[in-house]
């Protein structure tokens, strides 16, 4: 007997992001890298917010969504936006959970130059980048440029 081509919804799920990215996925090792960064720089991101205020989205998530625009060579934040939007790997790298709202693409280019005057975007690059070395995630065998991109994020 066929079946019938319907999609229904459950009310509920009990699934988790973590359950949708393979456990040899390589974002997962990069994703443990900028979790170890982030956390050693957690006295760097208190010095650079308010003590008081309305709570802005966590500089950690901000970090990793950048982090995986790099990797992913996503051309602006509209089209990183885009893809947390559905892509569920997204989503978990950067730690927003599946019905958690998407952000307003401006909030890249109102938080970049506090994170920038404090050259807190240099050091977590600076801090994952020392941190796959010595785990020997590097190595200097291969090397490639993707020449459109050094204009854009020079």
């Amino acid at each position: 007997m066929r079946g019938a081509d319907i999609t229904q919804e459950s009310l509920f799920t009990i699934a988790k992001l973590d359950d949708f990215v393979p456990a040899n996925h390589p974002l997962r090792a990069i994703r443990k890298l900028a979790d170890t960064a982030l956390l050693r720089m957690s006295a760097l991101f208190d010095t650079v917010y308010a003590d008081t205020g309305r709570a802005s989205i966590a500089p950690e998530k901000l970090m990793r969504a950048q982090l995986l625009q790099l990797f992913c060579s996503l051309r602006s934040e509209r089209m990183l936006m885009e893809q947390l939007g559905y892509n569920l790997l997204f989503r978990w790298f950067v730690g927003l959970a599946i019905d958690d709202p998407v952000w307003d693409h401006s909030v890249f280019s109102k938080n970049r130059d506090r994170l920038n005057a404090q050259a807190v975007t240099a050091e977590f690059l600076s801090e994952v980048v020392r941190l796959a070395e010595k785990q020997g995630l590097m190595s200097d065998e291969r090397f490639s440029v993707d020449g459109t991109l050094l204009q854009a994020w020079a």
